[in-house]
């Protein structure tokens, strides 16, 4: 009988043990499931009345800065609708990238650049050698970059850490585990809270002496020049990009960079603040959707005219809004990738396109390139940045942009963006095989982790 009880007790200790791993797995995957694949929205879209103007842009980055222990989604600040002086598309990395090199040559006081994927290629070493210049001048550089875009610990140490030591001040977003705060690659301390982990930085912004902002798709990586992908950057001058700048320090802060007491130098009174209506809108991880909102409401506003160009157009919503538009007699035109460089989004994409052209949209497929510029044009509203028409840049990642009332920008993108490209294109065909249609089903049903 004791010797039953004997091994019956080792047993039941086991079994036990097993239970409580198996919670505790369980309450990990959950909580892994929640932060990295889970979708939450708050209404963020169209700002409300207290939201940060381009006057307010300073004190509302001061109130953040006195705040402790802030997070990187704890920067989701409400932008009011401002003004730009002048929006300039450029298309392709040998248009713009020698535009962004000479903004950055001529900087007086401050560059700060928050870049997703900037890698150790020619451009992205060229551009670390010109900020190493500008440090010894004596001017400020902030740098945020993506863990996972731009490899800050892996093949691009070297560069992200010989930048450092010239005395730019660099803050990591931490995809991947361990996510560590504050000043890389010297000063950086674990988070307990973890809480960058699964939710990729995918911004693009540069914001030089307070008085020009460029944004758009382009990482500072050498396929953006050479051609390889196909993409576009704005310069914007005026009011809003003191919006930009809270954006891009409010965020480093919430990473664990120092800010200074005396934030004026980066916040000057524009020379021209410009008279163009223009709205700064970002997605923030936590359900802050304002740039997500603002592209739904565009694409529902459109009467005449819809343009979209994006790498990735899978959100089912987005898509149905698309399709209401084509319904209601809007001219729409859609260019994308002939060859993505993600070949389950392009599928997916493709079921969707026997009811796309049914109803009367243009599909065109550009060869030769990876489309990865994210502009979308509504009869006169514009907007531009890093948005991709997925679950992951609508709903999961950090993104920015900005959406313009502007019928000057919207003819300049139709002569420098959509009839080039569109004169170039292929014309979009449903998937014809059993296989081509049975992939495509497929990944339709996955588009939310795509």
């Amino acid at each position: 009988m004791s010797g039953d009880t004997n091994t019956e007790a080792p047993q039941g200790r086991g079994r036990r043990t097993i239970a409580v791993v198996g919670l505790v797995a369980a309450a990990v995957f959950v909580a892994l499931y929640r932060q990295v694949l889970g979708i939450t929205q708050q209404r963020s879209w169209p700002p409300p009345s207290d939201a940060v103007t381009a006057a307010s842009a300073k004190a509302a980055t001061a109130a953040f800065a006195s705040r402790r222990g802030t997070r990187p989604h704890d920067a989701s600040l409400d932008f009011a609708w401002s003004t730009a002086a002048t929006i300039e598309p450029w298309v392709e990395g040998k248009n713009f990238f020698p535009r962004i090199f000479a903004d950055v040559e001529a900087a007086k006081s401050s560059v700060h650049i928050l870049m997703f994927g900037w890698r150790e290629g020619e451009v992205g070493m060229q551009m670390a050698s010109l900020l190493e210049r500008k440090l010894s001048d004596g001017l400020d550089v902030r740098v945020i970059v993506d863990g996972f875009g731009s490899k800050p610990y892996q093949d691009a140490r070297e560069m992200f850490t010989r930048l450092a030591d010239a005395g730019a001040q660099i803050v990591v977003n931490d995809v991947f585990p361990l996510d560590r705060d504050g000043l890389f690659p010297h000063e950086q301390q674990v988070d307990w809270r973890q809480d960058e982990v699964g939710r990729a930085d995918h911004r693009k912004l540069y914001v030089i002496d307070g008085d020009v902002a460029w944004t758009g798709g382009a990482g500072i990586e050498d396929h953006f020049e050479n051609g390889g992908f196909h993409d576009m950057m704005t310069r914007v001058t005026g009011d809003v990009v003191r919006q930009a700048q809270a954006a891009f320090l409010t965020s480093f802060r919430g990473h664990g960079g120092p800010l200074p007491s005396e934030l004026s130098p980066y916040f000057p009174e524009p020379a021209e603040p410009g008279s163009t209506p223009i709205a700064l809108a970002q997605v923030i991880p936590g359900g802050f959707v304002a740039a997500s909102q603002a592209i739904r409401e565009q694409i529902d506003g459109a009467r005449e005219r819809l343009d979209v160009m994006n790498a990735y157009i899978t959100d089912h919503d987005i898509i149905e809004r698309i399709l209401a538009a084509v319904r209601r007699g809007v001219k729409t035109r859609i260019v994308i990738s002939e060859t993505s460089n993600n070949a389950q989004a392009s599928a997916a994409l493709k079921h969707r396109y026997p009811g796309l052209i049914d109803a009367g949209a243009q599909v065109w497929e550009l060869p030769g390139t990876v489309v990865h510029a994210k502009v979308v044009v509504a009869d006169d509203i514009v907007s531009f940045g890093t948005v991709n028409l997925d679950a992951w840049a609508l709903y999961r990642n950090s993104e920015i942009m900005m959406i313009a009332r502007s019928p000057e920008t919207a003819a300049l993108l139709e002569e420098r963006l959509f009839e080039p490209d569109i004169a170039r294109s292929k014309p979009g065909r449903p998937p014809e095989s059993a296989g081509e249609k049975f992939q495509s089903w497929l990944w339709d049903k996955f588009v939310s982790f795509l």
